[in-house]
C-alpha cells in the first residue's frame, strides 16, 4: 500500500495543476456577450483568417511559416478524443464561450518528425466586429 501512495504524492507535488484543473496563466476569456454565433458555413472565413492569426500567435520563426490544418471545427461538434478540448474550453471560460469557439489543430511540417513540437492547437471565436480572435493557444 505504501508503494502505491508515494508515487501519487510525488505526482501531486510535481504536477499540482493537472490534478486541480487550474486555469492557464495569462488566459483572458472572451466576453460571451461580444461573440457571434457561427456555423460550419463560417469555416472558409476562418481558414482565410488563419493567414493573419498564425503569424501573430506563433511569431516569425521560419519553422512556423509553413502549416497545414488537421482539424477545424466548431467546438460543440467535436467528437471522440477532440471532445476533450471542448470540455477544457468549458472549464476555462464557461459553456457560452465554448459554444461560440472553434478548435483548430495545425501541423508545422518543418518541425517534424517531432510529433508534439509540430502540433499547434488554437481556440478561436468570432466577435461582433466580425473578426476572428484566438483566445487560447494549447500548443
Amino acid at each position: 500500500m505504501r508503494k502505491m501512495i508515494m508515487p501519487i504524492i510525488v505526482m501531486l507535488l510535481i504536477f499540482p495543476t493537472s490534478f486541480l484543473g487550474a486555469i492557464p496563466d495569462g488566459l483572458t476569456c472572451p466576453n460571451p456577450d461580444t461573440l457571434l454565433k457561427t456555423t460550419e458555413k463560417d469555416k472558409d472565413g476562418l481558414v482565410r483568417a488563419l493567414n493573419e492569426i498564425i503569424p501573430k500567435t506563433y511569431g516569425t520563426n521560419p519553422d512556423y511559416q509553413e502549416w497545414e490544418i488537421e482539424v477545424i471545427q466548431p467546438m460543440p461538434l467535436l467528437t471522440g478524443f477532440e471532445e476533450n478540448y471542448y470540455k477544457m474550453a468549458i472549464n476555462f471560460c464557461g459553456k457560452r464561450v465554448a459554444d461560440h469557439s472553434w478548435f483548430v489543430r495545425l501541423r508545422f511540417p518543418k518541425l517534424l518528425p517531432a510529433q508534439s513540437a509540430s502540433l499547434g492547437e488554437l481556440y478561436i471565436v468570432k466577435d461582433t466586429t466580425n473578426k476572428w480572435v484566438p483566445w487560447f493557444q494549447y500548443h
